[in-house]
């Protein structure tokens, strides 16, 4: 791969990065899932993610286990083979679509609860009714978008 090309990877991948870090992600995490959903060969060792990433082999350490925890990467050992070697679980990101998805609804059940405790003093719930408004919006609309997403390639 070209210098430049790599440059540009590394870039996405700390955009990557710093994206997920705003879902609560830790950054070191983020650039760990970027990296393994583009790199070749599939499977890295917690070492190679050090090396490639810079980052300290504990910080590597400790969100692999953070990845592996959350079913986001998955890590496998080999008779003969002393390192692990973790690779991106890309069909866990159904879940956690998902999971996101689930957590709309709840909040939605949350902000009709507040609705119902506001009946009688429609000036307070001037604000609790616009997210309501929104949640209730998402809670009838994703689960058709949901449904008729596209299988995966593989």
């Amino acid at each position: 791969m070209s210098v430049g090309r790599e440059t540009r990877l590394s870039a996405w991948i700390e955009r990557f990065a710093a994206h997920f870090a705003e879902e609560g992600i830790p950054l070191i995490g983020g650039r760990i899932l970027g990296y393994l959903l583009v790199c070749q060969p599939t499977e890295r060792t917690a070492a190679e993610l050090s090396q490639e990433l810079e980052a300290s082999s504990g910080s590597i350490s400790t969100n692999l286990k953070f990845l592996v925890n959350a079913g986001l990467v998955t890590k496998r050992t080999r008779r003969g083979r002393q390192a692990a070697q973790y690779r991106i679980n890309e069909k866990r990101w159904v879940d956690l679509i998902q999971r996101k998805l689930d957590a709309m609804v709840s909040v939605r059940e949350l902000t009709e609860a507040g609705m119902r405790l506001m009946s009688g003093d429609p000036e307070r719930a001037v604000r609790l009714r616009t997210v309501d408004d929104l949640y209730t919006w998402l809670a009838t609309e994703l689960p058709a978008v949901w449904d008729r997403r596209p299988s995966s390639s593989r």
